[in-house]
């Protein structure tokens, strides 16, 4: 067969198609990992996650940002919307500020936020080491402190922070507790580069303030996630008396919004690449198309010799097609064992979250039959109109 006796040729002729199919699988199970990942960063943010924050959330620079100096937010509403709202689990206040924190001659910036006993179940944190404070030290704004991993590394180094006295604007709190680490939110920004203290203490001897930033709000099921949503937007405008006409002076954001704002961003970034890839596939597809018509020229005289023993035009068209579709099932088998190799090695060595996707496999081997016909398709018609005796005739 001519594949056989140009084996170099039909080499290069499949590698485009052997580098498009293994870029579609490859990139596929990354667009799907990095999804994966972006659904468990949101799940880790906290189970059936409902946040309300104050003001109007706009997207600056790919990152929502709450624009104007709100203060209607208080704890009052955070109060309200547990005790009304049906289908609430738990609701906590929650303010902070970027401050310096102290620790001995060492320094940091770091979130300090205050908030309610609930906060680690809102938040899914957990701890390393200690304890969280109680509702005890909460009613009495006492000066304790749980940090988080980013802050305990700035401030302490390998030292046990236990029992430690850190000053946040020259007031002294004592350290009881360390988070587990909790790793980047969906905006990329760091969760255990925090400080925690109790919410009356943040808000009488810290910040002097009444209004807050946000209420972290869980419901009790995701099926509740939807009306609880609604039902906080409308409870929020009655208590801050916003007549018909005025736009919220609040954000909801539900975890629902979250799952398919940044889901839409992790399939339109999988479209993109796999698009790029597939480029490759017609670079593949074009390489047939080049060896075909080149091998339609080289045997010239074998075409004149087949018509002139009773080949059919259709008997033509059907051998080069032959040839060109298994140069595609060549390149298409070799591309799908390269993409499915890698992955599985990226997977295991790599430490890569991909998840491989059976269907793309099966599309892009697909894929290579149709490239085999397609671009085999015009060199199969120019073979079979070759004229017989002319054929023949050629040195």
């Amino acid at each position: 067969m001519a594949l056989k006796s140009h084996k170099m040729r039909t080499f290069l002729a499949s590698l485009g198609v052997v580098i498009g199919i293994a870029s579609v699988i490859i990139m596929v199970s990354i667009g799907r990992g990095s999804e994966k990942e972006v659904m468990d960063v949101i799940e880790n943010m906290g189970q059936n996650l409902i946040t309300v924050n104050a003001g109007e959330m706009k997207i600056r620079g790919g990152r929502p940002r709450f624009e104007g100096n709100v203060t209607t937010l208080t704890s009052r509403d955070a109060n309200k919307i547990a005790e009304e709202v049906p289908g609430v689990e738990m609701a906590v206040p929650f303010e902070y500020k970027q401050m310096q924190v102290k620790f001995g001659n060492s320094v940091t910036d770091t979130s300090v936020g205050g908030s309610t006993t609930a906060f680690m179940a809102v938040r899914n944190y957990s701890l390393a080491v200690g304890r969280f404070f109680d509702d005890r030290e909460v009613k009495t704004g006492n000066r304790v402190a749980v940090i988080g991993q980013t802050t305990l590394r700035n401030l302490f180094g390998h030292e046990d922070p236990l029992g430690q006295i850190i000053r946040i604007k020259s007031v002294p709190f004592q350290v009881i507790g360390v988070f587990d680490p909790k790793g980047l939110d969906t905006n990329g920004l760091d969760q255990d580069d925090l400080v925690v203290i109790p919410f009356t203490t943040l808000m009488r001897r810290v910040l002097n303030q009444t209004h807050i930033t946000a209420i972290y709000v869980r419901a009790v099921s995701r099926g509740d996630i939807a009306p609880v949503t609604a039902s906080v937007g409308r409870l929020l405008r009655e208590l801050h008396k916003l007549p018909e006409e005025k736009a919220d002076d609040f954000t909801v954001i539900s975890q629902l919004d979250l799952e398919k704002l940044k889901g839409e961003t992790s399939r339109l970034f999988t479209r993109l690449i796999v698009g790029v890839a597939a480029i490759s596939l017609v670079v593949g597809g074009i390489g047939i198309l080049a060896v075909m018509l080149i091998s339609v020229k080289e045997r010239t005289r074998e075409i004149g010799v087949r018509r002139a023993v009773g080949a059919t035009k259709g008997h033509i068209i059907r051998q080069f097609l032959i040839e060109s579709v298994l140069i595609g099932i060549l390149g298409g088998g070799v591309g799908v064992m390269v993409g499915v190799g890698t992955t599985w090695v990226l997977q295991r060595w790599g430490h890569w979250t991909l998840i491989l996707e059976l269907w793309s496999v099966g599309i892009s081997f697909g894929v290579c039959l149709v490239i085999g016909i397609v671009f085999g398709l015009f060199p199969a018609f120019r073979a079979s109109k070759l004229d017989p005796m002319e054929a023949l005739t050629v040195e």
